[in-house]
């Protein structure tokens, strides 16, 4: 549906200007042809006003010859010569002094007999009773006529012919008129417009092609027509082919705009289709993105309020790992196979997305949320029947949380929030065994509003000093069990929920982005204790303070612990700097020259959590640091103590060559304290010798146990 809107909408995108071309086009060609139209219109004009001064000018030169005969015709009626031969012998005279027009005389008994002067100039010649005894007429009035004719052809190009009423040719300019037009054509249009008595005009060709105008009107003489034919004039010749260029360069100038318009348009077309790959497609699986999920699950929800729809969210447990172990390659391709399971099973009018890494969200139409379990667990076999990495030992899992979409949410949630409870119900189930599935509740709720409670507190607690410093001490098992040093743990002391553990508060501050205010606060209520405790006159103490990676990220992280170690004039070896594992970044070089200007400022740097993770040997060996925290993993009784033994003894026999101390935290038991001992552990840190403490108490139990041992308690279950 969407494809179809864009396909639609391109279309209309690329009509509009197509119908301006086509508008401009067709108004340019109107305004040729009404400017042709004009010209014709002019051309005519033109030609009629030269038709009639010819009219005027051959009648005129009628008159003058007709004046002559009916002055003869007059002279005869008045001088009584009323006999065939008197009129002759007189006519025969005038012949002889004027040879340039020959009169002859006919009496009626002569045309009676069928003599005829049709075609001539003729004047009736009358007796005393104005009785018609005859006609006086010009014998070469032909001549003369096309004389006349031949003279007033336009520049010598034009054609004029005089023509009785049947359209017969009395006199023309030249005598081969009918011969070289459309003659049939010709004669039919002529005797039309003679039949008619009426004067016009239209246009002939010449038989080479030429193109020319005829105009027929009345003569005014004898009831003759006066037929002249003007070739076209030059200038309407040039004018009509300037049109007509004209036309031709508009119309090749609108084609080369459309044909560089449709090119451009699908250039245009294909950036489009590059630029929503890239705004609403996923580069790596080729599916949607979250932002076309959203766009299209808001469309289908307003639109289908009646179904029963559920948003999931899921993703792949421990996916880092085995891109780290495997390779992004490797990685990518079980992420394309998770995309295209769930394009191939994601339910009825299937909709999903990969929203970042391995997070992949969807909406599914369900009937019953057990039904909903099943399809997830089908798609679990079904993925990992599909692809397993190359270790066969470390299968893909699963974990989907889901949340159901209420009818009134569609109007209440954003898509976002929506999507948000479903990735919380993800979270929520993320730390069970398996591939865990589990919907949105009350119970998770109610937590979501507690920790969101608690990140609305955090500034207020951080100016109230809520946060209070705990410490848990550190024992030197190689002197004595003497105490010599501390880790400074946070405990939340909040006046209306009570003591809360850095469990529930510390994540909700690193995703507020408030932790590196936690850890600084922590440093410096740390040195302002040590710098107290030390004025007293006690013995040096070691304190270890926990640092996020955010806060060691920080460009004036090294700046801020040193001036605030130089502000309370702690001594260079007695604040510890503890980064955790997770912390760490693939830049080991980077992470030394840290650690470099941290020894120079006389701080000591540990790494805490060592073995939690999968990497550590590799940091062990590429990381100058002063002090190896062994994780509380490796100190939990496992089905072959031996083989737990000989790894954590090579560990610190490792650390010892490498000049590394060793504590091992989070011992609860006598007999591991004796095996620690004997490998050559520093220092432990755990509940067989004492739990976290309050500052104060820790400082208490420092002065009385001063000159004491502490003996181990067995505190594990």
């Amino acid at each position: 549906m969407q494809k179809m809107e864009n396909w639609n909408m391109k279309q209309k995108n690329m009509l509009i200007p197509v119908l301006l071309c086509l508008a401009f086009t067709v108004s340019c060609f109107s305004f040729l042809i009404y400017m042709m139209e004009k010209n014709e219109q002019e051309k005519i004009t033109y030609f009629y006003n030269a038709a009639k001064q010819n009219q005027s000018t051959i009648k005129s030169r009628l008159e003058e010859e007709l004046e002559i005969l009916s002055g003869l015709s007059v002279s005869f009626g008045l001088g009584g010569i009323h006999s065939k031969d008197g009129i002759n012998s007189i006519i025969d005279k005038i012949n002889e002094g004027n040879p340039s027009m020959e009169i002859g005389f006919i009496d009626n008994d002569s045309q009676k007999a069928g003599d005829s002067v049709q075609g001539c100039y003729k004047v009736a010649v009358r007796d005393d009773t104005n009785h018609a005894i005859g006609m006086i007429y010009v014998k070469n009035s032909g001549e003369i006529l096309s004389n006349i004719v031949s003279t007033m052809a336009l520049a010598g190009e034009g054609l004029l012919v005089i023509l009785d009423k049947q359209g017969k040719e009395v006199a023309s300019s030249n005598q081969a008129f009918y011969t070289v037009t459309e003659a049939t054509k010709l004669r039919t249009q002529i005797q039309q417009i003679i039949k008619a008595n009426e004067q016009g005009s239209f246009n002939i060709r010449t038989q080479d092609k030429k193109r020319q105008t005829v105009v027929v009107m009345p003569l005014g003489v004898n009831g003759w027509y006066l037929l002249n034919v003007f070739p076209q004039p030059n200038f309407y010749v040039r004018y009509l082919e300037m049109t007509i260029g004209v036309g031709v360069m508009i119309l090749l100038s609108c084609s080369l705009f459309l044909s560089f318009f449709y090119r451009q348009f699908l250039i245009i077309n294909k950036n489009q289709k590059t630029l929503v790959k890239l705004a609403y497609g996923d580069s790596v699986t080729g599916t949607r993105n979250y932002s076309s999920f959203k766009h299209e699950m808001e469309k289908k929800l307003r639109k289908e309020k009646s179904e029963t729809y559920a948003v999931w969210y899921c993703d792949i447990k421990k996916f880092k790992f085995m891109n780290d172990i495997l390779g992004y390659e490797e990685g990518d391709k079980v992420l394309i196979s998770l995309a295209n399971l769930f394009r191939d099973y994601g339910g009825p009018d299937t909709l999903y997305c990969r929203i970042s890494a391995d997070n992949f969200a969807g909406l599914y139409k369900y009937k019953t949320r057990e039904e909903m379990e099943e399809w997830f667990q089908k798609l679990v076999t079904l993925f990992q029947d599909r692809y397993l990495p190359y270790n066969k030992k470390i299968p893909m899992e699963l974990s989907m949380g889901a949340y159901c979409i209420e009818e009134t949410d569609v109007e209440e949630l954003s898509i976002d929030q929506i999507v948000d409870k479903a990735n919380i119900a993800q979270k929520n189930v993320k730390g069970l065994p398996g591939n865990p599935f589990g919907f949105y509740n009350k119970e998770i709720r109610n937590r979501v509003l507690f920790e969101s409670e608690l990140e609305s507190e955090i500034d207020r607690a951080l100016r109230n000093q809520e946060f209070k410093i705990f410490v848990q001490p550190k024992i030197s098992i190689q002197e004595e069990n003497r105490i010599v040093g501390g880790e400074a743990l946070v405990r939340w002391e909040n006046p209306r929920k009570g003591t809360i553990p850095p469990g529930q508060f510390i994540p909700i501050m690193e995703r507020a982005g408030k932790i590196v205010l936690l850890d600084r606060y922590m440093f410096e209520k740390s040195c302002q204790w040590l710098r107290d405790y030390l004025a007293a006159g006690r013995p040096p103490v070691n304190i270890a303070v926990n640092v996020s990676k955010i806060g060691m990220l920080r460009e004036d992280f090294v700046d801020f612990y040193g001036e605030i170690k130089n502000k309370y004039e702690i001594p260079d070896g007695l604040l510890e700097l503890e980064f955790t594992e997770t912390v760490l970044l693939n830049d080991d070089a980077m992470f030394n020259r840290l650690v470099k200007r941290l020894n120079e400022k006389g701080f000591v740097c540990s790494l805490d959590d060592f073995g939690s993770g999968y990497s550590s040997l590799n940091l062990l060996k590429n990381l100058k640091i002063d002090v190896l925290k062994l994780d509380i993993m490796f100190f939990r009784k496992s089905s072959d103590i031996s083989r737990e033994r000989i790894v954590i003894s090579n560990i610190i026999n490792m650390a010892k060559e490498l000049k590394i101390k060793t504590i091992a935290e989070g011992v609860e038991y006598v007999e591991t304290v004796e095996f620690l001992k004997s490998a050559g552990c520093d220092v432990i840190q755990g509940y067989v010798f004492s739990k976290a403490m309050p500052i104060k108490e820790f400082e208490q139990m420092l002065i009385e146990k001063e000159d004491e041992c502490l003996m181990p308690v067995d505190t594990g279950e």
